[in-house]
């Protein structure tokens, strides 16, 4: 069963533009158990669908912040 996941991007560094969003898209995607990723440079929202029974929140945490930027 697919769960949502919304984060919002904290802290210094912010989404800009679309070559952001599709990095943290391209990112995200090449985990197991990711579905669907939608990042958005306006809304600085990063809505992520996931199977959680391959994959954690807390480990979408750790790979947004290993490109630099702060969720919660």
């Amino acid at each position: 069963m697919a769960v949502t996941i919304q984060l919002r991007v904290i802290g210094g560094e912010k989404i800009h533009c679309a070559g952001c969003e599709a990095r943290i898209g391209y990112a995200l995607r090449r985990l197991p158990g990711i579905q669907e990723v939608r990042a958005s440079a306006e809304t600085q929202a990063i809505a992520v669908t996931i199977d959680p029974d391959q994959i954690s929140a807390e480990q979408i945490r750790a790979r947004i912040e290993q490109l630099g930027y702060q969720v919660a």
